[in-house]
Parts: C-alpha cells; structure tokens; sequence
C-alpha cells in the first residue's frame, strides 16, 4: 500500500513538472510565422488563395504589426454579363482565368489578445499584380442571335490599394489557428484558415 501511494506521489510530481515544463514552453514560445489557405472571388471569378504572413510584433499584444505575401489563382471559368450595348437584354459571354501576387504589411488591433479565442480586426496597404487571360467571346442580341465576336487577349496591371478584414484566433493543443475574412484593394475577397508554423 505504502508502495502504491509513493508511486502515485512521484508520479504527480512528475507530471506537474511535465506540465509546468510545458507551460513555460508554450509562453516562451512566440508564434510569428502563419500560413493559410481558402477561398474567394475576384469579380466574377472564383478562385483560391495561399498565404503566409509574418508577425512582426507578437500575436498576443493588443496591437500589431505584420508582412504578408499571397497568391490567388482561379481555373478556366465560364462568364455571362447584362450588356445593353446591342439594346435590352442583350448579354456578353466568354471565359477567362485570373491570378493574383500581392505584398502588403498591416496593422491588427486585438481587444482580448490573451484569451482562449481572440478576435481582431485589421488594415493596411499592399501591392497587388493583377493577371487576367480571356479565351475570347461574343456579345449576343436578346435574341440569341450572336452580335459581335471578341478575339482572345491578355491583360496584366499593379496597382497599390488597402487591405481591410477581421478574423479569429485560437488555440488548439498548443497550436494558434485563425479564420480571417478580407477584401483587398476592392477586387479580391477571400475566407482563410491558417496555422502557425513552428521551426
């Protein structure tokens, strides 16, 4: 009996101090890298989105400050819009790819940075490549008559624009996840989920 109660009194002190070692790994450690993935839309184009962002002040502070890098990319997707250029009800139709490579830095303010599940919200400004390639079109008259064909073409442009949005992050067996919702430069939103990465 004696035997059965040391062992379980060396046993709890054994793991209070695995769990004390732990905690102060778990506070020491500072999560700065995240990388996401998800999904979204510029215009009428549906796509997906990778990113990786770095924290250039620790998460768990009120206010914040962060770099990001992300690419958005969407297949081949069919399209028709209204176009009253050859009178009510006529339509354009075509189909084009779209893909995008922004950089950015923004600001988060995080009201409750040291709790179990954290919102925050965020701004700043980010460089933005646009590149867009159409596969050709046509316009047809109501109709259904076809109006006028479009050759195929290519476009690219840069432009600088804000990045806006607000997200949530919390902790799960040790690790910091994040939903984020954002809209950048007024012609990409996207819904994340990232975690952070360890080295």
């Amino acid at each position: 009996m004696r035997a059965l109660a040391s062992a379980v009194v060396v046993c709890s002190l054994i793991l209070h101090s695995l769990g004390h070692a732990q905690e102060s790994q778990s506070a020491k450690r500072d999560d700065r890298l995240f990388l996401s993935a998800g999904f979204g839309s510029s215009g009428l184009f549906k796509g997906l989105r990778l990113g990786a962002e770095y924290h250039v002040t620790p998460v768990e502070r009120v206010f914040g400050l962060r770099a990001h890098l992300g690419a958005f990319w969407t297949p081949t997707q069919n399209f028709t819009v209204p176009s009253a250029l050859y009178g009510p009800g006529s339509t354009f139709e075509s189909s084009g790819q779209v893909m995008h490579l922004d950089l950015g830095v923004t600001g988060s303010i995080t009201p409750w940075p040291h709790a179990p599940v954290s919102p925050y919200v965020f701004g700043g400004l980010s460089v933005l490549q646009r590149w867009q390639n159409a596969q050709g079109g046509y316009y047809r008259r109501a109709d259904g008559s076809i109006a006028e064909v479009r050759p195929a073409g290519s476009r690219t442009a840069g432009e600088f624009g804000p990045v806006l949005g607000a997200g949530l992050r919390f902790r799960v067996g040790g690790r910091s996840l994040l939903f984020e919702i954002r809209s950048q430069s007024g012609v990409q939103s996207t819904y994340s989920v990232g975690t952070t990465l360890h080295f």
